[in-house]
C-alpha cells in the first residue's frame, strides 16, 4: 500500500458501518420530534440524525407528510431505500463534503449555532441518491425548500435535523425547528451521558475479572475508550524505572493492517521498545506525555494537555510526516494527555484521539475517570502480584519448615539406631564370643546411617532446597495421615466403618482411580493430618460418642473433593471466619495458629480452594477441591 492510496482506503475501512443501535426509549424520543415537525409544523418530511464517533451523521428515525399507502405507492415508483434508517454520510469523505447535513454540522462545530436552506433536495439527500432521482422525489412530494438545523448543547454537536416544505421556509419555521433542536440534543446528549457511566461501570466490572494482570487492565481501559465511548484510538503509558513512559495498550478503531502499514512506514512498533520517551532526556521535553507530567511552573502534573497535532504526542520518535499523514486519514482532530495517580504519585498516562473538533468538559471528565480506572486497575494488579509473591514466598518457607520437620524426625530414628549400636559395643566384654559376628555384621547398616544423618545436615544447613513434587495419589495421602494419627490402622480405597480409639468411628468413603495430584506427597498428607487432627480432638472435647466422615471422589468438571467431617464441638460463629489467620487458634495457649492457615495456603498454591462449615456442638466439615495432575500441567 502507497501513501497515495492510504486515505482511500481508510475511508472504506473505518468502522463507519459499526454504528451502534441507540435505545427504544431516545427512539422514541427523536421519532416524537420528527412526526411534529410534520404534523405541527406542516413540513413534507423531516429527519433526524446523530453525530456518531465524531464524524459519521446517522438517520435515526424520519417522518413524512403523506398516507403509509402513498408512501408505498411512491416507493414502487422509485427507491427510497437509500434514505432508510442506518443510511450515513461522512464528515470527512469527499463525496459527502457538499451534503446540506454534513456542510450545517462541520460549521456549527467551528461557530455559533447556524442553519442552512436551499431550494434542491438532492444537496439534502447527496450521495445517497443521485441528482436526477433527488429530482424525482422533490417533484413526486412538490418540494419547495429543504433546511438542516444542527443539535448543538454547551458547545457540543451531537447531530442534525432535516427537513423539507411545500413552501418557503419563514423565520418562525426556523425558530420553532431551533426549538425542537434543542429539545434533541438535550435527549441525545442525556443518552450518550448515560452510556458513558454504563460504559465506565462495565470498564469496572471487567477490571475486576482482570486483576491479575496489569497488561489485561490497561488493554481492558483503552478497549472501552475506543469502543464504548466511540474515539479514534486510545493509548496508556506507565511510569517505569528510569522516568521511561513506554506504551503499554492500545487501542485503535481502523483496521489492523493499515496500522501495520503506518508502523512499518515510521519504523515504530507501538508495543515495541521504541515506543517509550523519557522525562529527564531534554530531546523528549516537548512530548505531550512529558508535558502533561512535568506539568507547568508549580512543578505539578497537569491535568489534562490537549493539541490538535497527533505529531506532539509521539514527537520525536515518530517522524512529523508521518505522523500528519495518519492523522489526515484517521481524520483526528484532537489528542489529549490525562495523567493518572496513585497517592499523590504519577503512575502513567491516558491519550486519546478523536475526530470531534474539540475535547468538551463533559468528555474531559469522563476520560479523567477512565485514566483513574487505570490508576486503580494498576495498583489492584500489583497488590495482587504482590500478595503472589508473599503467598510463594510463605510457600516456600512452609515447605522448608516441612521439610525440617520430616528430617529431624529421621535424624532421631538414625541416632537413635547409632546409640543402640554404640550401647551393644559397651557390651561386648559381656557378650558370647559367637554373638560378636553379628554386632559386626551391623557395620555397613551403621555407615550408611551415618552418611544419611551427614546428608540430613546438609540439607538442615541449606533448608531453602526445593521439595520434589510428583504424581500423588489422595487417597494414599489420606491414609497416610490416617495412619500418623492410628498407628498400624488398616486402610484402603473404597467404603469402610472402622472403629478407632477413643470410641470414634470412622466413615471411610474413598473413590477408587481417581487421578493424581501434582505435589509434595509429603506435604499433602501433612495438610490432611493437620485437618483430621483437628477433627479427632473437636470430637474428643465434645464428650461423647464420636463420628468422623472422610470421603473421596471426582467431581463432573473433574475436580477432586475431599470432605472431611466431623460430629465435634464445632465453632462458634463469630469465630468461623477467623479459623484461617496465622496465629489464631481455639486451643487457648496449646496451638500456635499455624496448621490451618499453612493447610489454606498449601492447597490454594495447589490452585484448589478450602472452606468450612461448623455449627456449634454439632460438628464442623471442611471441604477441599484440588484440580488433578493434567488440569495444572497441560498447556491447553
Amino acid at each position: 500500500m502507497t501513501l497515495t492510496n492510504i486515505s482511500d482506503f481508510i475511508q472504506t475501512s473505518t468502522n463507519k458501518d459499526k454504528i451502534a443501535p441507540i435505545s427504544s426509549e431516545l427512539r422514541a424520543v427523536l421519532q416524537q420530534i420528527a412526526d411534529d415537525v410534520v404534523a405541527r409544523l406542516g413540513f413534507m418530511a423531516a429527519v433526524v440524525a446523530t453525530l456518531e464517533n465524531g464524524h459519521i451523521l446517522t438517520l435515526r428515525t424520519y417522518a413524512v407528510g403523506v398516507t403509509p399507502e402513498r408512501l408505498g405507492e411512491i416507493h414502487n415508483t422509485i427507491d427510497l431505500s437509500p434514505i432508510r434508517p442506518g443510511a450515513n454520510v461522512s464528515l470527512f469523505e469527499r463525496k459527502h463534503q457538499h451534503n446540506l447535513g454534513v456542510r450545517t454540522v462541520k460549521a456549527a462545530q467551528n461557530q455559533p449555532t447556524t442553519c442552512l436552506i436551499s431550494d434542491s433536495l438532492y444537496d439534502l439527500l447527496c450521495p445517497l441518491v443521485d441528482h436526477k432521482k433527488a429530482e424525482q422525489i422533490q417533484e413526486i412530494f412538490k418540494i419547495r425548500q429543504v433546511i438542516a438545523l444542527p443539535f448543538k448543547l454547551d458547545d457540543e454537536v451531537v447531530g442534525c435535523l432535516l427537513a423539507a416544505k411545500t413552501s418557503l421556509i419563514l423565520q418562525t419555521d426556523v425558530d420553532f425547528l431551533t426549538a425542537y433542536a434543542h429539545q434533541a440534543a438535550t435527549a441525545i446528549q442525556s443518552y450518550y451521558y448515560l452510556m458513558t457511566m454504563q460504559a465506565l461501570q462495565n470498564v469496572t466490572i471487567r477490571l475486576q475479572s482482570k486483576i491479575t494482570d496489569e497488561t489485561e487492565v490497561l488493554q481492558a481501559i483503552v478497549d472501552a475508550v475506543v469502543q464504548d465511548l466511540g474515539y479514534a484510538g486510545a493509548i496508556v503509558a506507565t511510569m517505569e524505572a528510569g522516568n521511561a513512559l513506554p506504551v503499554r495498550a492500545y487501542a485503535v478503531d481502523i483496521p489492523l493492517s493499515l496500522l501495520q502499514q503506518l508502523e512499518k512506514r515510521a519504523g515504530v512498533s507501538l508495543l515495541g521498545p521504541k515506543a517509550v520517551v523519557f522525562l529527564d532526556d531534554e530531546k523528549y521535553k516537548d512530548n505531550l506525555s512529558v508535558r502533561a507530567v512535568k506539568g507547568g511552573e508549580n512543578g505539578r502534573p497537569h491535568q489534562y494537555l490537549i493539541s490538535t497535532k497527533l505529531y506532539d504526542l509521539f514527537r520525536p520518535v515518530i517522524q512529523r510526516p508521518i505522523a500528519d499523514l495518519a492523522q489526515r486519514v484517521i481524520g483526528i482532530k484532537q489528542v489529549i494527555a490525562v495523567p493518572f495517580f496513585l497517592e499523590g504519585a504519577t503512575v502513567g498516562n491516558l491519550f486519546v484521539a478523536t475526530r470531534r473538533n474539540t475535547f468538551t468538559e463533559r468528555e474531559i471528565s469522563v476520560l479523567t475517570a477512565f485514566a483513574q480506572q487505570a490508576a486503580v486497575g494498576i495498583r489492584n494488579a500489583r497488590l495482587y502480584h504482590e500478595a503472589e509473591q508473599q503467598r510463594q514466598i510463605a510457600q516456600m518457607f512452609g515447605r522448608m519448615a516441612f521439610g525440617a520437620t520430616a528430617s529431624i524426625h529421621t535424624l532421631r530414628n538414625h541416632i537413635g539406631a547409632v546409640r543402640t549400636y554404640m550401647h551393644l559395643l559397651e557390651m561386648m566384654p559381656r557378650i558370647p564370643p559367637e554373638q560378636y559376628q553379628e554386632i559386626l555384621d551391623e557395620v555397613p547398616s551403621l555407615l550408611e546411617r551415618l552418611d544419611a544423618i551427614s546428608e540430613l545436615l546438609d540439607n538442615l544447613h541449606e533448608p531453602w532446597q526445593h521439595t520434589n513434587d510428583e504424581q500423588v495419589d489422595i487417597n494414599h495421602c489420606l491414609s497416610r495421615a490416617l495412619r500418623n494419627i492410628f498407628p498400624g490402622l488398616p486402610v484402603s480405597a473404597g467404603e469402610d466403618n472402622i472403629e478407632l480409639p477413643g470410641g470414634i468411628t470412622l466413615y471411610l468413603s474413598l473413590q477408587d482411580h481417581l487421578p493424581a495430584v501434582y505435589t509434595s506427597p509429603g506435604m499433602l498428607t501433612e495438610a490432611f493430618k493437620i485437618l483430621i487432627k483437628n477433627a479427632v480432638e473437636a470430637i474428643q472435647e465434645n464428650k461423647r460418642d464420636g463420628v468422623l466422615w472422610i470421603a473421596s471422589e471426582q467431581k463432573e468438571d473433574g475436580i477432586l473433593a475431599i470432605t472431611i467431617r466431623d460430629n465435634g464441638v464445632g465453632i462458634p460463629p463469630e469465630n468461623l471466619s477467623r479459623i484461617f489467620e496465622l496465629g489464631w487458634s481455639t486451643k487457648q495457649g496449646r496451638g500456635m495458629g499455624f496448621g490451618l492457615f499453612w493447610t489454606k495456603d498449601y492447597i490454594q498454591g495447589l490452585g484448589g480452594q478450602i472452606r468450612v462449615e461448623s455449627v456449634p456442638r454439632k460438628g464442623t466439615t471442611f471441604y477441599i477441591t484440588i484440580p488433578p495432575a493434567k488440569a495444572i500441567l497441560d498447556p491447553h
